[in-house]
């Protein structure tokens, strides 16, 4: 008796992408809590920012004020050991396994 199989790639990839926008708020704000971490924090405006104006929903991290691409930018000493010019960059060398288990993760939670 034979055995038919049939596969709809449009329906994988529709099932695949509607996990992974279930759980991009989770991942988003991770990613943002790392990337806060490594910002340049003077009186904590640039920080709040980003928690004020970033869509997590929609996996955008936007950090809001008159001098945040200059901060990011530019190569100073920040006020705060621990703290970086490029704060998004620094994150991602130190936390992108971390971010890829946290989505595969809620990947597979979604399916």
């Amino acid at each position: 008796m034979p055995v038919r199989v049939n596969i709809d790639p449009n329906a994988i990839v529709a099932r695949v992408q509607g996990a992974f926008n279930a759980g991009l708020e989770t991942l988003s704000n991770e990613i943002l809590a790392d990337c806060n971490q490594y910002c340049k924090k003077d009186q904590n405006t640039l920080i709040m920012s980003s928690i004020v104006h970033s869509k997590p929903k929609d996996g955008k991290l936007i950090w809001d004020t008159p001098y945040a691409k200059r901060q990011y930018w530019e190569i100073e000493t920040s006020l705060t050991p621990g703290r970086t010019w490029q704060w998004c960059e620094t994150a991602k060398r130190k936390h992108l396994r971390e971010w890829t288990e946290l989505a595969e993760r809620c990947i597979k939670e979604n399916l």
